[in-house]
């Protein structure tokens, strides 16, 4: 049994060439692009057969559902560190997830094309962990309209389950353009959205 997803069997040795595994993938993302990151690549710059490979991720689409997976949970576990001392404005975090993105033009694509490929593949390996992302983000963005709504920072007629909605859609929105032209500022356009929705 492959040694994936949250279920996955966990003992040292394979964590760790489960890691080693993605990083590399990541190193090759950012080289040659999501065009040029074939299992067969993956495996010799992980130094591994690509029988091996498989026997931890049995194909690139589980590859970058993982990619995305630990990239998110990273900016989850920033998100609620409870040593901040106030709470995370969701657009100021998308915003700054978008700027990371543009750093890394490589590996910035993998969100985009799993989202792509499981919105016309219920069967794709991402698809229920993206289902279960937008659901999170979406409640936890309009509870955070709602918390400000509460402090009267926010205006009453503002619909926080629409601000969510249409934040997560301009995101992905913006990244698209992004791919196509580079120039786009992604982070200020994100501010910019975020404002217009929040008045």
């Amino acid at each position: 049994m492959p040694a994936v997803g949250p279920n996955a069997k966990r003992y040292p040795k394979g964590v760790a060439k489960r890691q080693e595994i993605l990083a590399a993938a990541l190193t090759v993302l950012e080289r040659d692009g999501e065009a040029g990151a074939s299992m067969r690549v993956i495996a010799k710059e992980a130094n591994i057969s690509l029988a091996g490979l498989m026997h931890y991720f049995p194909t690139r689409d589980v590859i970058l559902t993982e990619i995305q997976r630990d990239a998110d949970a990273g900016i989850e576990e920033w998100y609620r560190n409870p040593n901040l001392e106030t709470d995370i404005d969701p657009g100021e975090a998308l915003a700054q997830a978008m700027l990371d993105k543009a750093s890394k033009p490589g590996s910035g694509t993998v969100y985009l094309s799993l989202a792509a490929a499981a919105a016309v593949d219920p069967r794709h390996p991402a698809g229920t962990y993206l289902r279960d992302r937008y659901e999170k983000m979406r409640a936890l963005i309009a509870g955070y309209v709602r918390g400000r709504q509460a402090a009267g920072v926010v205006p009453a007629h503002v619909d926080a389950d629409f601000a969510a909605t249409a934040l997560i859609a301009a995101a992905d929105g913006i990244q698209i353009q992004w791919m196509s032209d580079p120039s786009i500022d992604m982070g200020s356009h994100m501010r910019r959205v975020w404002e217009r929705l929040l008045t």
